[in-house]
């Protein structure tokens, strides 16, 4: 009955089935022992699942601390939004001007961040395919994966990859016309400079 346990990646070596059962099991364990447990893992599935507050650490600094929550709906930095998530959070350069992002392939309404550059971030799972080819973001397509419960849809935008979870029933050919709607709603804004959030 100790005050506190302490766990050093105690998943690490084990493969991807019996993980998944033994993440449910310590989830269960410490829900019936309620002892206040610190667990350190470089997966951040197990922190997302495992943790009631996450602490995200970079190279000995603490970025953000928070519930599994905040962390995943509100990254305080860039750091934190390219970590977080499966797949991480989709980034794009670009430059705001009278609430417009603008961006190579894409142009946001909407937007309440300051005139200037900026890093616009969003969720894949946030983001739809624009029906009538008419969305936020317009690319071909540069990759197309079949996740089994959905389809993700790569293209590049704002000066890098990004993706969108489309239907599982989606289809379409590399290379093909794309939209999506990215509505600035869903939408997060990073300093290009310090990398903190903006908005």
């Amino acid at each position: 009955e100790p005050t506190v346990f302490l766990m050093d990646e105690p998943l690490s070596n084990l493969d991807a089935k019996l993980r998944v059962t033994m993440r449910a099991t310590l989830k269960n364990l410490q829900h019936q022992l309620a002892v206040t447990t610190i667990y350190v893992t470089h997966d951040q599935i197990e922190a997302m699942t495992l943790a009631d507050r996450v602490v995200v650490m970079n190279a000995g600094e603490i970025m953000q601390v928070g519930t599994p929550e905040d962390v995943y709906n509100m990254p305080a930095n860039l750091f934190v939004a390219g970590f977080i998530g499966s797949p991480a959070m989709n980034l794009m350069e670009g430059e705001v001007s009278n609430g417009t992002f603008t961006g190579k392939n894409v142009s946001i309404q909407g937007v309440a961040a300051p005139d200037g550059r900026v890093i616009c971030g969003y969720r894949a799972e946030d983001a739809t395919v624009a029906e009538g080819g008419s969305g936020e973001i317009a690319a071909p397509v540069y990759s197309m994966e079949l996740l089994g419960d959905s389809t993700m849809v790569t293209m590049r935008a704002g000066g890098g990859l990004v993706a969108v979870k489309a239907p599982k029933e989606f289809r379409a050919e590399i290379g093909a016309p794309f939209a999506a709607r990215v509505p600035s709603e869903i939408c997060h804004f990073f300093d290009v400079g310090s990398g903190e959030r903006i908005t």
